[in-house]
């Protein structure tokens, strides 16, 4: 832990040490790279359907009963004009402020 430390003071940039999980192969690969790695994140699994569409697990809320009622984590390599489809499979939770009409927040710099 003492060397992490170390390391990021030197380099000043935390994420430096943050390796993706995906590194696109080229240009023309569209397979897009998720991140949760941040405080509050809770995206555990990401999965690819299609080429527009992935299957997305989250992380159980803490102290809770396995629910999950929220998400937070990012999105890159995305194209600018093109609709991509995120199926969060295991949204699980009774009764939440979406059956009352409460939509999700997304922002893009794209």
């Amino acid at each position: 832990a003492e060397k992490l430390i170390v390391k990021l003071e030197q380099s000043g940039d935390p994420s430096a040490l943050l390796r993706p999980y995906y590194t696109p192969e080229s240009p023309e690969d569209t397979t897009l790279v998720f991140e949760s790695r941040f405080e509050s994140g809770n995206l555990a699994r990401a999965t690819r359907v299609t080429e527009w569409e992935y299957d997305l697990e989250l992380s159980f809320d803490t102290n809770t009963n396995g629910h999950t009622q929220w998400f937070y984590f990012s999105v890159a390599n995305t194209r600018a004009g093109q609709a991509y489809r995120f199926n969060i499979v295991n949204l699980y939770k009774p009764d939440s402020l979406s059956n009352a009409g409460l939509r999700p927040l997304y922002y893009s710099t794209v």
